[in-house]
């Protein structure tokens, strides 16, 4: 009876044993469950060692620490990308001056960057409905030729705004520029990013991603005459730039500006200045920025338009209206070639129709001409090539000099 009693009871405690390992194991195996689905679904579903664990540990700190500032040199590589560090490169061309759309599309490709058309205008086809209000004319009636010189622009403004871009180059289709266009556009930037000029400290945006700023609604980089605030001429940046142009090679009136904001002896042909625009002429080329193509479109389209583009746009500048910066000596500055292809006007029967033509063209304010430039680059004599490589000698003398020599007497 005794060993009846004894099995039972050791049956008993080994079913007690038995759960309670089944217990303790079943929460055991639920804790580690719960571990391991919550490191999945931390590191997006994959499992990890030990070694992976650490590593994701290291990679969150890392994800949470905050992104590292470009410096200003990173923000100014960006001039020399295939539009300038700009958003697009807009030119402004009349649909029949072929010969200029093909001479801007070659040097562009030579001097490494795009550009975009924007068709020009002839004026007498612009409804006189669509001429903004004129009553404050301040040069008599515009001419047609004006009216669409205006015009073109103006839809270049609009291209802006109907596009995501923050800032556009736009030039006219009979402009040169330096060689190093890339090199004085990246110094530039430097200048714009630690500009001394600005009413107003720049945004964090700025300091990531806009390599001239965007303190300004125009930068003007391709006037043909140009002068200072005559009440603010302490208000000027001089910087070195090895591609400014010589003394002999830049204007008389952007010697005189250079002067009167106190570049003079032997700094000329060394800096290049950085200013508020007060008198910028012409519209060879200047960048915008969105607002900028705002104020011109309400400035010169929307309220009135009181004289050429160029002008109406110096005017606003000198009243305040828009803000802008001119660059001395300007960058870009105008192709010649003398006769009657230096105008789209009507034709001068007192002018040759070609004058010198592109191989006698010339230009002025640049130290080395990309048109200059770009002919001899491509230049070659082929023929010559082949005779100074000794391959166009015949296929006999060929056959001769390929023999191998024959062993000298002894």
């Amino acid at each position: 009876m005794a060993t009846k009693l004894w099995h039972f009871y050791f049956f008993i405690a080994l079913s007690a044993a038995f759960i309670i390992g089944v217990i303790v194991g079943s929460y055991s195996l639920s804790e580690a469950f719960t571990d391991h689905e919550y490191l999945c679904t931390h590191d997006e579903g994959q499992s990890l060692n030990s070694t992976e664990a650490v590593n994701a540990s290291t990679s969150d700190l890392a994800s949470d620490a905050p992104a590292l500032e470009p410096s200003p040199s990173d923000l100014a590589s960006m001039a020399w990308n295939e539009s300038l560090g700009f958003g697009e490169i807009l030119y402004v061309s009349m649909p029949d001056r072929t010969d200029r759309q093909d001479a801007m599309n070659l040097a562009a490709s030579m001097s490494g960057f795009k550009l975009r058309l924007i068709n020009g205008i002839d004026g007498a086809t612009v409804s006189t409905k669509a001429i903004p209000d004129n009553d404050d004319l301040r040069w008599g009636q515009l001419k047609p030729s004006e009216v669409g010189c205006w015009r073109a622009h103006a839809n270049a403004w609009r291209y802006v705004l109907d596009s995501d871009m923050e800032t556009a180059l736009i030039v006219e289709d009979d402009i040169d520029w330096d060689k190093n266009i890339h090199q004085v556009l990246s110094d530039l930037s430097l200048q714009m990013q630690s500009n001394s000029l600005r009413t107003v400290s720049p945004t964090d945006h700025e300091r990531t991603s806009a390599p001239y700023g965007l303190d300004w609604d125009v930068l003007f980089m391709g006037q043909c005459y140009d002068e200072a605030h005559p009440k603010r001429q302490d208000l000027v940046q001089a910087y070195d730039d090895p591609n400014v142009p010589s003394r002999k090679d830049t204007e008389d009136v952007f010697l005189k500006q250079m002067e009167s904001l106190g570049v003079k002896g032997n700094d000329v042909g060394k800096k290049r200045l950085l200013s508020p625009a007060y008198g910028p002429f012409c519209t060879m080329g200047y960048a915008v920025t969105r607002r900028g193509a705002q104020r011109l479109l309400l400035h010169l389209s929307y309220l009135r338009l009181r004289g050429p583009v160029d002008m109406d746009m110096m005017w606003n500048l000198q009243e305040g209206k828009i803000r802008g910066y001119s660059v001395t000596p300007p960058p870009f500055s105008a192709w010649r070639v003398g006769g009657q292809k230096d105008s789209d006007n009507k034709p001068a029967p007192n002018l040759p129709l070609s004058g010198k033509g592109n191989r006698g063209g010339w230009s002025r304010n640049i130290k080395n001409s990309a048109r200059v430039a770009m002919v001899n680059e491509l230049a070659m004599d082929n023929w010559k090539d082949y005779t100074n490589n000794n391959k166009g000698a015949g296929p006999a003398k060929q056959a001769e000099k390929g023999k191998p020599e024959e062993p000298k007497s002894q």
